[in-house]
């Protein structure tokens, strides 16, 4: 597979996932955070400088960062915590 097909496959996710986030701010039984992330999971996939501008932005340092800061922390205690037993 080529580096378009695959870029155009991950926009097409990042259209599809984002359309279903955004039923789910309508429609209250659909849980739209989820879809959301994976959305812009995809986007970053397949828009590298739409990665790179979600990264510098100071919401994305001031709150994501810290939380995947935390988590690997947190993964990683586990993991050690399974090697040590």
């Amino acid at each position: 597979m080529t580096t378009y097909a695959k870029k155009t496959c991950w926009l097409i996710g990042a259209i599809f996932f984002f359309i279903l986030g955004v039923i789910g701010i309508i429609l209250p039984v659909i849980p739209q955070i989820p879809f959301l992330i994976i959305a812009f999971f995809c986007l970053s996939k397949g828009a590298p400088k739409v990665h790179h501008w979600i990264r510098t932005r100071n919401f994305y340092r001031k709150y994501v960062l810290k939380f995947e800061r935390k988590c690997t922390q947190v993964a990683l205690q586990r993991i050690a915590r399974h090697f040590h037993h």
